[in-house]
């Protein structure tokens, strides 16, 4: 048991990691070409790894592990690796260069290291579920189209270089992570379709990173996620009176531009369309559970006009609301009609 507390790897190239982590550990390969499974050894937990080499310099690594003790690595990586990870679930700690990070359930990393030691820990008795797409630079750069946006890119690179930042969680990435964790494809086809899931997901990555824009106001950090995941439960707290932007900007302590295009980042919406959303979820209920009607259910969640109260709820579920009271008193008709039915049958077999 003392092998887990003493695990170090040299990671010269990309493809390192898994290989040396596999031999270390002595688990069990299955190797499909391209694709290698490690199941990991009873004595150290269960799970499993899986890595997809897409090319030399690009490879995708899926892990579902569960450590019996605490897993600490020291990996000393000899290489440029750029890497975009995404957490499903567990906790991962990182130091390195006097600098640390923690990793926790939903929650997105990028990271470009070159001659450095980390050191990472991975909690016993948590389900680590981690995507990791890994990347040399040069095998990132193939993807620029000129001279003009390979520069871009390395200005980009080199924003993350020596670090392991936290980046946006948008809807986008997290559906485009189950996407790859739940492939249904073989073969080739799996190779392809991971492959291009892979640029998708570095794709959406930039977006939320504001690539092209380095250095602007829109690089998160782990203190502004923490800011605009206390606004969520705001607007959540207050969408019948809703707080004004500048009121919400004074009670994170984030300014207002900030606060407009971090949380669309973050949530994939805008603080009005999340208003909106929790009002017409509430509407919805005043009108099947409360039976108001539709004036009362506006006025209910904060329309004072009925027909702006109309044209936003028809917008977001595809009806107007009259139709679903409609809809709703024929469907009582129905059930009192079966129900009239089936005490004058039960009257009629006694």
């Amino acid at each position: 048991m003392e092998l887990i507390d003493k695990l170090t790897l040299n990671v010269t190239k990309i493809h390192d990691l898994f290989d040396q982590f596999t031999e270390m550990v002595e688990g069990h390969v299955q190797q499909r070409n391209w694709e290698q499974q490690l199941t990991i050894p009873s004595h150290i937990g269960k799970g499993n790894l899986i890595r997809t080499k897409i090319r030399p310099g690009m490879e995708i690594m899926l892990t579902d592990v569960t450590f019996k003790q605490d897993m600490k690595l020291h990996i000393q990586e000899s290489c440029q690796l750029f890497e975009l990870s995404y957490c499903v679930n567990g906790e991962i700690h990182c130091d390195w260069n006097g600098k640390n990070s923690l990793t926790i359930t939903q929650t997105g990393n990028v990271l470009f290291l070159e001659d450095v030691r980390v050191y990472e820990e991975k909690k016993a008795d948590i389900r680590n579920q981690l995507l990791e797409i890994r990347f040399t630079p040069a095998e990132l750069l193939r993807y620029a189209e000129d001279v003009t946006e390979k520069r871009k890119m390395e200005k980009w690179l080199n924003h993350h270089r020596g670090n392991i930042d936290q980046y946006p969680n948008t809807p986008a990435i997290q559906r485009c992570v189950s996407e790859m964790i739940h492939c249904k494809h073989f073969g080739t086809m799996k190779r392809l379709y991971l492959e291009s899931k892979a640029l998708e997901f570095l794709a959406l990555f930039g977006e939320s990173d504001e690539y092209g824009h380095v250095g602007g106001n829109m690089m998160l950090r782990r203190s502004d996620i923490s800011k605009l995941e206390l606004a969520h439960e705001l607007v959540q707290e207050h969408f019948e009176q809703p707080l004004s932007i500048r009121t919400l900007s004074k009670r994170i302590e984030m300014n207002e531009f900030k606060l407009k295009k971090g949380f669309r980042e973050l949530f994939g919406m805008t603080i009005f369309e999340l208003v909106r959303q929790k009002r017409m979820e509430k509407a919805l209920w005043y009108l099947e559970v409360k039976r108001l009607n539709v004036g009362e259910a506006a006025a209910s969640v904060g329309y004072s006009n009925a027909s702006n109260f109309t044209t936003a709820f028809r917008k977001h579920y595809g009806c107007n609301p009259s139709d679903l009271i409609k809809r709703i008193n024929q469907l009582d008709v129905e059930n009192n009609k079966l129900k009239t039915s089936s005490h004058h049958q039960i009257k009629y077999e006694r």
